[in-house]
């Protein structure tokens, strides 16, 4: 069985470096959103006995490095010199160092660009989460979906243990059969599972997306025991 965290975080942007200087008990200076972001949700997933556990990080975000990117080449374009640094501190290598030096644990990290607003993959990062799991090569698995935009930034979170969390509310296990009512791939998915939690309503709720139509998530509730649980199917 597999412990699961979710979390979802909201923060006007110039309310995200004083959220992130709140989690480190420091500021942390010349980040780009992209890391606070990360930071500030890996930090409240993982209480801080578990941080130095064996860590991989898989995040997906339609802005991020993407808009960035974007970014530099009209400075190129209108300029002709773009301001490397910027461009530089977004890129999800830059993230995952920084992140490593207040998560000791992390060993992997791994980005997944979106190609529009709205899109997610949620179902791609689980089944690697799983398989890392179930193989052994981590303790524990943060997926995420982080995005910042001029006037927003979020963070949302599934994160997955071998052991249980002092903050797990749902643990999921491998079954041969999703049944139940389906929640589409969205970015927002860890804020509908945990509204699906609070409502009690249905003894079971799976995930599909098109872009894995042979991959089923199924989340279940498990009323004997003192967790909830979440069982995926390949």
């Amino acid at each position: 069985m597999i412990a699961v965290v979710t979390l979802s975080q909201h923060f006007a942007p110039a309310e995200l470096p004083g959220a992130v200087r709140a989690a480190l008990g420091k500021p942390l200076r010349r980040a780009a959103p992209l890391t606070r972001l990360a930071l500030a949700g890996a930090l409240a997933c993982l209480p801080a006995e578990c941080r130095q556990r064996p860590t991989a990080l898989l995040w997906q975000s339609t802005s991020g490095p993407r808009l960035e990117t974007l970014v530099l080449l009209d400075e190129m374009r209108v300029d002709g010199e773009p301001l490397p640094y910027d461009f530089l501190a977004t890129q999800p290598a830059i993230a995952a160092a920084q992140i490593q030096a207040v998560l000791p644990g992390l060993q992997s990290a791994m980005h997944l660009p979106l190609d529009s607003e709205g899109a997610a993959n949620w179902s791609l990062l689980l089944a690697l989460a799983v398989g890392w799991l179930a193989d052994g090569r981590y303790e524990q698995v943060l997926c995420a979906q982080i995005d910042h935009w001029a006037d927003a930034a979020s963070g949302h979170w599934l994160a997955l243990s071998r052991t249980p969390l002092e903050n797990s509310s749902l643990r999921l296990q491998l079954v041969n059969k999703a049944t139940g009512d389906a929640l589409a791939d969205t970015p927002d998915l860890p804020a509908r599972l945990a509204d699906w939690l609070a409502s009690g309503a249905g003894p079971t709720l799976s995930l599909r997306s098109p872009a894995a139509p042979r991959l089923a998530v199924e989340f279940a509730r498990l009323q004997s025991t003192r967790h909830r649980h979440v069982r995926i199917r390949f």
